[in-house]
């Protein structure tokens, strides 16, 4: 209570105060709760028609009291962890404030900055500063969106304007080992374009609809990570973003080859496996055997690729 200032109907506290160690017996939690309240370390107040349980205002200084220690009330204030100021809403994408705070967001790195973008043109002050971090050591991971996928969600007319783009963004960290440009064509995975996250501790959220807005109508969002934590909101942008990131591929010629040929090597190799135990071969049981190692090796990849497909299916048929 002292640290976390629970303020809940009773019966809701009873089952936060289980938690505790020694206190799992709902008896015992009650027993507790009833025993702090007439000792007067908390209090009952209501609230909207709810009456709640919570501390009383002193409780750090009653502790102190009791135990005769006056370090006690700052030591109890340095363990609770305050998120609300590691949490701020921005403002519109639109305001001055959001893209200088970006701006210098980027400054900040140390170790890596993820862009996760549709088509956005690579500005010159932009690409300056990740120059400068990239020649610091700071990795940094650009994802785009592939044309068509621009297309579709920006019209035709973007088609040509976004391969013209991603060539400018790969040209411009040509000469820099620690930056690594690569393309997208889930529509899934590009629902995090514009947002960005800065050394796995920072991460800004543009809340819109990709699907039917620009990311310049959006609203941006700011979630830090304070000292010893990382938010909820910071964990799921960074597994989101890699598992993004292992399904991309790089702009660079054959690479779209060999992302088919990597993902779908169990069918090929099923297939030529199959086709292999038609071959007329003075081997008992042939046929049998190689069909027996095709379905071995098929049958897995069906059941790994199926739900993406119905899936897929699934997605085509609501559009």
């Amino acid at each position: 209570m002292a640290t976390r200032a629970h303020a809940r109907p009773e019966a809701e506290l009873v089952e936060i105060v289980r938690q505790y160690s020694g206190l799992e017996s709902i008896a015992d939690a009650r027993r507790a709760i009833r025993e702090l309240l007439i000792r007067g370390w908390i209090q009952q107040t209501s609230s909207y028609g709810t009456t709640l349980t919570h501390q009383v205002p002193n409780l750090r200084e009653l502790i102190a009291t009791e135990l005769g220690d006056e370090a006690i009330p700052a030591q109890l204030l340095a363990m609770r962890a305050n998120l609300e100021p590691h949490v701020r809403v921005l403002g519109a994408m639109k305001d001055e404030v959001v893209y200088h705070t970006f701006m210098d967001l980027l400054r900040s790195a140390q170790q890596e900055i993820c862009l996760p973008m549709l088509a956005t043109t690579p500005y010159d002050e932009t690409v300056r500063i990740l120059r400068e971090r990239a020649d610091a050591g700071v990795r940094v991971r650009i994802l785009l969106a592939v044309p068509s996928l621009v297309a579709k969600w920006r019209g035709e007319t973007m088609r040509s304007i976004s391969a013209g783009r991603i060539r400018q963004w790969v040209e411009c960290f040509s000469d820099r080992d620690t930056v690594e440009v690569r393309l997208s064509s889930s529509q899934e995975d590009m629902e995090l374009a514009t947002c960005v996250s800065v050394d796995g501790g920072v991460v800004r959220y543009d809340i819109y609809d990709p699907y039917s807005q620009r990311s310049l109508e959006g609203v941006m969002v700011e979630v830090g990570s304070p000292q010893g934590l990382v938010p909820n909101l910071v964990r799921l942008f960074q597994r989101v973003f890699d598992d993004a990131w292992d399904r991309s591929v790089s702009p660079r010629r054959f690479a779209m080859a060999g992302r088919f040929l990597k993902r779908w090597w169990k069918l090929w190799l099923t297939i030529a496996v199959i086709a292999a135990a038609f071959i007329p071969v003075g081997v008992e049981n042939w046929a049998e055997i190689l069909i027996g190692i095709g379905g071995g090796i098929g049958a897995p990849f069906i059941l790994e690729e199926a739900p993406k497909a119905y899936r897929r299916v699934q997605r085509w048929r609501a559009q």
